[in-house]
């Protein structure tokens, strides 16, 4: 199959702030990062390699997509990751 590489192209200041945040929240902070853009920009990816670190690093994190089917129900994107999360 296709395999994409792990390296996160033209998106390093916006991984340099997800660390931040992500650091910030050691000092007892509450922090949460929402990735937001037009489709095919790389968010996927983004929050991927993000993801890799939190959890390599033995964080805790939680993901969730927004489904245009379901932009009927608030907060659809929150609620699929609390859910996958429970599950």
């Amino acid at each position: 199959g296709l395999k994409l590489p792990k390296t996160v192209y033209g998106q390093h200041k916006e991984l340099e702030s997800l660390q931040e945040c992500y650091n910030h929240s050691f000092n007892g902070n509450h922090t949460v990062a929402i990735i937001a853009g037009p489709s095919g920009t790389g968010k996927t990816t983004l929050a991927n390699r993000f993801a890799e670190l939190v959890l390599a690093g033995g964080g805790l994190f939680l993901s969730g997509k927004f489904d245009q089917l379901q932009q009927a129900i608030p907060f659809s994107a929150l609620s699929c990751a609390f859910n996958e999360y429970c599950n």
